[in-house]
């Protein structure tokens, strides 16, 4: 549906007011046929009003933006469609349509009229948006008469949301070894984390079927338990993503409207979490990430929801990963865990540490950025790095340190290079 307006342009107004003005002063100097003619001047536009009104001129809109999910950095074309559905030909037409909240201004057309039932497409194009969620819309029509007496604005409700989603690289074809292929915990998870157990329970979800109650496990805990059937294995990994504020940095200057991750350390990490998650679920894992304390550990199955729900992340201003412990330690246990870290802080590397004591069987994987080279890319590595990594890497972690330029295949390869050899090095990209 869209709104309707009409109003007078200049040229109107401007013979509206002659005529008002000659019939005053023919009654004035008593000249008859002044008064007839700012008569016939001011009733002019006010009959191209009543003429405009009452004329079925329907304006339809149609809205498409290419591509719906695009990446950070990517220009984004939006297409409209203009259709005449009325008879009658239409005056010339002047389109607005509003720009995401973002960016500044309108985007404004001329469009020669259009006859009964013509349809007519213009585009526009977004350069170098930044990663988020925008919204185009609604339009806004004007119209006139062939005479140019009259604007008849249409004001559409319709938008259109599109996606821009973290930069997501291709991997090396390299993927960390699943939780049961390592140490002797093999074939020994039940279904509830791995799968394995035709016979396991867990508690009772609202919509489980009543059928598979077992009663005999309700009775022990007190709860409603039911069976879970034998299902295929996927193999699963958790990724922790760090959005503290206080943990990443920015470049001085201007963000990179090509690539945001060469000004802003947490773009980077944005990105690199969409890459690895993304590589996980096309060789059929599964994949949780966990990042807001705010919210529980979230599971995906395919890599738009992943980039989707990474599109909107923002810093956050929690001061340490400590509100983030219990998922940790229970990712760390369960499953393949990779982390993406910005700067630590004690207590959130005590914690990491704590989390995966050494001798574990599942595998932890840290990303570690040097924050500090966002905002100066010649600066040697920082001690704090280094004394991080190597906390880490005495807790059974393989680290990678991560400088600004490096990219998310190179700290990847670089991670796991040698996973299953027993020397523990933590490699510096350069």
């Amino acid at each position: 549906m869209a709104a309707r307006r009409t109003g007078f342009t200049t040229r109107a107004s401007c013979l509206l007011a002659a005529g008002v003005t000659a019939v005053l002063c023919g009654l004035l100097l008593g000249e008859v046929d002044l008064v007839r003619a700012g008569v016939l001047a001011a009733a002019i536009p006010c009959i191209a009003a009543l003429i405009v009104q009452r004329a079925q001129v329907r304006i339809a809109n149609r809205r498409g933006v290419e591509p719906v999910r695009a990446s950070a950095g990517e220009a984004v074309t939006v297409h409209l469609v203009i259709t005449n559905r009325s008879v009658l030909r239409t005056g010339t037409l002047m389109l607005e349509d509003r720009l995401p909240e973002r960016l500044v201004g309108h985007a404004r057309f001329v469009l020669d009229p259009l006859g009964s039932h013509e349809q007519r497409t213009v585009s526009y194009r977004m350069p170098g948006l930044g990663r988020g969620r925008y919204r185009v819309g609604p339009l806004r029509i004007r119209l006139s008469d062939p005479f140019r007496m009259i604007d008849l604005t249409r004001s559409f409700t319709a938008t259109s949301e599109f996606v821009v989603a973290p930069v997501i690289d291709q991997l090396p074809p390299v993927e960390p070894p699943r939780s049961d292929e390592l140490g002797d915990s093999a074939g020994s998870h039940s279904v509830g984390s791995h799968g394995a157990d035709d016979q396991s329970t867990r508690e009772y979800r609202m919509g489980d079927d009543l059928r598979k109650i077992h009663w005999r496990s309700s009775a022990r805990t007190g709860v409603l338990m039911v069976r879970q059937e034998e299902r295929p294995w996927r193999g699963h990994s958790t990724l922790l993503l760090d959005l503290r504020a206080g943990a990443h940095t920015y470049a001085d200057g201007p963000p990179d409207p090509q690539d945001p991750r060469n000004t802003s350390s947490i773009e980077w990490a944005i990105s690199a979490a969409a890459s690895i998650g993304s590589h996980s679920l096309v060789r059929g894992r599964e994949i949780s990430l966990i990042g807001d304390p705010a919210i529980e550990r979230l599971r995906f199955a395919d890599s738009g929801r992943l980039g989707g729900h990474l599109a909107a992340v923002r810093e956050l201003s929690f001061p340490d990963l400590t509100p983030l412990a219990a998922a940790v330690r229970t990712a760390a246990r369960d499953s393949a865990f990779v982390a993406v870290l910005g700067r630590l802080d004690p207590a959130s590397l005590r914690m990491l540490a704590d989390a995966h004591p050494r001798g574990r069987s599942s595998p932890a994987f840290a990303l570690l950025l040097d924050v500090e080279s966002w905002r100066d890319p010649e600066i040697r590595a920082s001690k704090h790095t280094e004394s991080a990594a190597m906390v880490l890497r005495n807790a059974g972690w393989r680290v990678a340190t991560v400088r600004c330029g490096d990219t998310t295949p190179q700290a990847w390869e670089m991670l796991l290079a040698g996973f299953a050899s027993s020397a523990r090095t933590t490699p510096v990209l350069r």
